[in-house]
């Protein structure tokens, strides 16, 4: 397995697909989660990597970082990736569901390769008093 890999984005969206052109559509790209109460869960989101690849297999794993370094998710999602000979990227779209939040603050989505750390895209959870109007 070889490790020539960069990250190039990294996205937490509210769905996201890729086409059979491999072209990748996200929707709703968000980079904050407002609860009224901890311990919340996240109902569904998508993660999105675009990933410079060299040819060949490639295992990464995805985790989401709580503000005091825990990785939130107790089996973070492992992913194969085949690049193929003439290739020289990859897409990832990682559905997530349930994400379990316990911590307010500055939150992070990390890619791992051979436990490197690829890149990390932040979020922040607030905790909300009320609903307020057009604050979903």
């Amino acid at each position: 397995m070889t490790d020539a890999l960069s990250l190039h984005t990294l996205l937490l969206c509210d769905y996201a697909l890729t086409a059979q052109d491999g072209k990748i559509s996200a929707v709703g790209v968000f980079s904050q989660i407002n609860v009224m109460r901890l311990p919340a869960a996240h109902g569904r989101c998508f993660i999105v990597a675009i990933l410079e690849a060299s040819p060949g297999p490639h295992e990464l794993e995805l985790q989401v970082v709580a503000p005091s370094g825990k990785d939130t998710l107790d089996d973070g999602p492992r992913l194969q990736i085949e690049v193929p000979p003439n290739a020289t990227s990859a897409n990832i779209v990682a559905d997530l569901k349930g994400l379990r939040i316990e911590e307010i603050g500055r939150h992070r989505v990390e890619l791992r390769s051979e436990g490197r750390v690829l890149g990390s895209s932040p979020f922040n959870v607030n905790l909300i008093l009320r609903q307020q109007p057009g604050n979903a």
